[in-house]
């Protein structure tokens, strides 16, 4: 992602609309903030025109904005624009005595949660010399006791930026965590169906020769009948093991559920995806366990010369494994193959 927010995709807008909210809220504010005993009216002018760039922005992110087609201008322009905004605010409504400052609490919040942590740290202390401005021009700030709220202002700024960056990393690296296990078979700890599809509808997209193996085991339900699951998760784990070690670097195996098995092979040609079809033949021929035989039946595919689109990719994998079961079982069959009259399927 660009932007420079370590945010999924998804979040880029809602980012935009929460500054948008931010920014109409403080324009608002900050004409509130005119009615408040103490304040300097001579600065009324300052006032309005920075609230009216507030106001202006805010709509402009919550109604025309479109987040994910921004460059990282959109994602620093909220931060950046604030601390100036907020620093001219709170000189024209009292200095020390302004409650404008306190908008920098939106600030450190904002870049602690939508910016990576390289990126919030310079704007959270970016807050620091900021709320010390007053000190500068306002010779009452001193006197009325203002260096000790400031120090413990920034500290608390500090440390509420750092909670929510940590706390954002443990929710990111959590979400991530959680959806590489939504991709992933516990059994075999391959890929499942919804990676496997995932990643063959980037391939499609992409238009790239892509090849699909669907490989169904033959007599595996013999081997929980007569030895119970725990011997076939062992078939299973092994058929997981040898997959990976027929296929192709860089091909992507995948168990689909049950005893099917799935191979996503990029960049492959007819005769590469035939003599991957055999080489996963030859490595499950010999699954046997105890009396119980097994074998595997396979169909293939590739893209686009068989299918345009994912679903009718699977569809013609799966109908060329049934036709492999269908003609002897332990055999691979493609859509060229099973195109054929059976006794010309067989010669093939």
């Amino acid at each position: 992602m660009g932007a420079g927010t370590h945010t999924v995709l998804e979040e880029r807008g809602l980012a935009g609309k929460l500054a948008g909210v931010l920014f109409l809220t403080a324009g608002v504010t900050a004409l509130g903030m005119l009615l408040l005993p103490g304040v300097e009216h001579g600065h009324r002018d300052w006032v309005v025109a920075l609230a009216a760039v507030c106001v202006a922005w805010g709509l402009f992110c919550v109604t025309l904005a479109r987040p994910e087609r921004h460059g990282a201008w959109f994602w620093h322009a909220p931060a950046v624009g604030s601390l100036f905004i907020i620093a001219g605010v709170t000189a024209a409504t009292g200095g020390a005595d302004s409650p404008g400052r306190l908008y920098l609490f939106f600030v450190v919040v904002y870049a602690a949660y939508f910016y990576r942590r390289h990126e919030a740290v310079p704007y959270v202390l970016g807050c620091i010399p900021v709320a010390l401005l007053p000190l500068l021009y306002d010779g009452n700030a001193i006197a009325d006791g203002y260096i000790g709220e400031v120090i413990i202002v920034c500290l608390a700024y500090l440390i509420l930026g750092l909670l929510v960056i940590k706390g954002k990393e443990l929710l990111v690296e959590l979400r991530e965590r959680a959806e590489a296990l939504a991709l992933l078979d516990p059994l075999t700890e391959l890929p499942n169906r919804r990676a496997l599809i995932d990643w063959l509808t980037a391939e499609t997209e992409r238009g790239s020769a892509t090849g699909l193996v669907l490989i169904d085991l033959d007599g595996f339900k013999d081997v929980n009948t007569a030895h119970g699951y725990p011997a076939g998760d062992a078939v299973l784990r092994e058929t997981a093991a040898r997959l990976i070690g027929a296929v192709r670097q860089g091909d992507v195996v995948a168990r689909l559920g049950g005893d099917e098995f799935a191979v996503l092979a990029p960049d492959a040609s007819q005769e590469t995806m035939r003599a991957l079809a055999d080489s996963v033949l030859a490595a499950l021929r010999d699954l046997n366990h105890d009396d119980v035989r097994v074998t595997a039946s396979v169909g293939w595919v590739t893209h686009p010369d068989d299918a345009q689109t994912v679903d009718d990719l699977i569809a013609a994998a799966d109908s060329c494994l049934r036709g492999a079961k269908l003609t002897g079982k332990d055999r691979a069959l493609s859509s060229r193959d099973w195109a054929l009259e059976p006794d010309e399927g067989l010669a093939a």
